[in-house]
């Protein structure tokens, strides 16, 4: 009897181990299932909320196209382009706002080559050209040392230019050495402004300023929108003309914008040689730098739905001799 007991008990141990193991299991499996529903509703989420800013961007070329095609065409802030756009659904939203890509210095402009006059021999120590000097300005300007200004920006033009040789004399991996995680200068055009983060003597602290001021087009000659510039950009056109003028004239300058902006770039010069007839000699040099149109813009998107939020930035190019506007660059972002 004893013995009998003694087997029931085990039994029913055994049972109760396998009830255990089998109910762990299925709420594993429960779990699994609700955690790949969910996934999948994510994404299906996720591809409506594309699809609906595909649809929205045709809206946005048809705006560009029609506000931003042609060379001789004033861009202004009060055009119908820059109104943000909203898309409801069944389960829903999409708003974007379309801004002017070119109210940035370029870094990719540092490729281009200086222009000297015919004939004009170059100095055996030639000043500082008028790129480094912007770059240079807008890089103290976000809060690095005239030191580690000179710096970064050496480095960023070994990081751009096609050859091994530093800007400076010696080898360009010098600078580069010891660096961790290790790499290399990419020696191509920037993809983005954030690349300039990977320069070894870049403080990382400087970057929610320089991403502000500085750009990564995919252009070697672009230039500032005059007509877009907003107030906090001051620095921006202050830096055009290094020590000339300070951000509180660059500021009274863009208050005194036209509304509608300033028809070419004659009148933008005739503004600024009234406003300072100091830089009547700077305007010149200065000219290839400047625009009162635009032929890149971002598109900021915000997507919505009860489980989730994408944000996506488009990057167009207006080809205005193709008749096109083309998306060169997409980013994605998702927040549950």
């Amino acid at each position: 009897m004893s013995v009998l007991r003694k087997q029931k008990g085990v039994a029913l141990l055994v049972v109760l181990i396998l009830l255990v193991m089998m109910s762990a299991l299925a709420a594993k499996i429960s779990q699994q299932f609700c955690r790949n529903l969910q996934k999948t509703h994510y994404q299906v989420s996720q591809q409506q909320l594309r699809w609906a800013m595909q649809a929205q961007e045709k809206v946005v070329k048809d705006r560009l196209q029609a506000d931003a095609s042609g060379e001789s065409k004033a861009l202004t802030l009060e055009g119908d382009w820059h109104q943000p756009l909203e898309t409801r659904g069944e389960d829903y939203t999409v708003v974007s706002q379309i801004e002017d890509a070119q109210d940035c210095f370029n870094v990719n402009n540092l490729l281009a080559a200086e222009k000297i006059a015919q004939g004009q021999n170059v100095p055996v120590t030639p000043e500082k050209s008028r790129k480094e000097q912007i770059v240079e300005q807008l890089l103290t300007e976000s809060g690095l040392s005239h030191n580690t200004a000179e710096e970064v920006y050496q480095q960023l033009v070994d990081y751009l230019d096609g050859d091994t040789t530093t800007a400076k004399e010696g080898s360009e991996t010098d600078a580069w050495a010891g660096v961790v995680p290790a790499r290399q200068p990419a020696n191509q055009m920037m993809r983005t402004i954030a690349e300039i983060t990977l320069l070894p003597a870049f403080p990382a602290t400087a970057y929610p300023k320089v991403n502000k001021l500085l750009c990564a087009l995919p252009d070697s000659a672009s230039k500032v929108d005059v007509n877009t510039l907003k107030p906090a950009q001051a620095a921006l056109l202050a830096a055009m003309f290094p020590g000339k003028i300070t951000e509180d004239d660059a500021l009274r300058l863009i208050e005194s914008r036209p509304e509608t902006g300033w028809e070419n770039m004659e009148a933008f010069s005739k503004a600024l040689e009234r406003a300072f007839p100091q830089l009547k000699d700077d305007l010149p040099q200065v000219a290839e730098f400047f625009s009162t149109n635009s032929r890149y813009f971002r598109v900021n998107y915000t997507g919505n739905t009860d489980e989730l939020t994408l944000r996506v930035v488009s990057q167009l190019q207006v080809n205005s001799e193709a008749g096109e506007i083309v998306t060169w660059q997409r980013r994605y972002r998702m927040i549950e």
